[in-house]
């Protein structure tokens, strides 16, 4: 029986599938991280409470903790959201447009991509040099001699979770060209006629 020759574009699939993977695993990896400090986190308000109510002697440094660890955990799990479609966006003029005018309607989200992407960038110009002041001054937070905790690991969490969420909106936004012009080579639906 004689094999197949693939395509051109099933090897070009291939060869990006590797990257394609290895970004998927990041992101799953990046949201699996926010969940086991979720965990943590809540073993840490139990040891606090019982520590409060039982021993009458608070943890030092939980409420702190806890602040940061929610902005560091938002940004680990924002690509993954982003991905499977959590992000908050106007579902009811989208959802309409996708179903009964396709082209249009991935041309508007595609336009909600590219511009979650910049907003992204945006952040990490934003936040990137305070992380390099924070790594270079060895800033803290908290109080001297009370609890202390370094500022830069947060301030690196955010950086690196807006690029990854960056790179997942472009990701997004590239997927929405691809399924335009597919509806544009197969002239199927038109934009003039609901999909059924």
């Amino acid at each position: 029986m004689e094999a197949t020759r693939p395509a051109s574009g099933d090897t070009s699939r291939r060869l990006r599938n590797p990257i394609a993977r290895a970004f998927d695993l990041l992101v799953v990896g990046l949201n699996a991280l926010g969940s086991v400090w979720i965990f943590f986190i809540m073993l840490l308000v139990c040891a606090d409470v019982t520590a409060r109510y039982v021993f009458n002697s608070p943890i030092t440094g939980v409420p702190l903790t806890i602040t940061m660890s929610l902005i560091a955990i938002a940004f680990l799990q924002l690509p993954d959201g982003l991905k499977a479609g959590r992000v908050t966006r106007n579902e009811a003029l989208l959802g309409l447009l996708l179903e009964r005018k396709p082209r249009v309607g991935l041309a508007l989200q595609a336009v909600f991509h590219l511009c979650g992407a910049a907003m992204m960038v945006f952040l990490v110009v934003y936040i990137a040099p305070m992380f390099a002041k924070a790594w270079s001054t060895q800033a803290f937070l908290g109080t001297r001699g009370n609890f202390t905790l370094p500022e830069w690991p947060f301030k690196l969490v955010i950086v690196v979770g807006a690029v990854i969420t960056a790179l997942q909106f472009l990701v997004l936004f590239w997927r929405d060209l691809s399924e335009r012009a597919g509806l544009s080579r197969n002239k199927v639906p038109s934009d003039s006629e609901p999909v059924s």
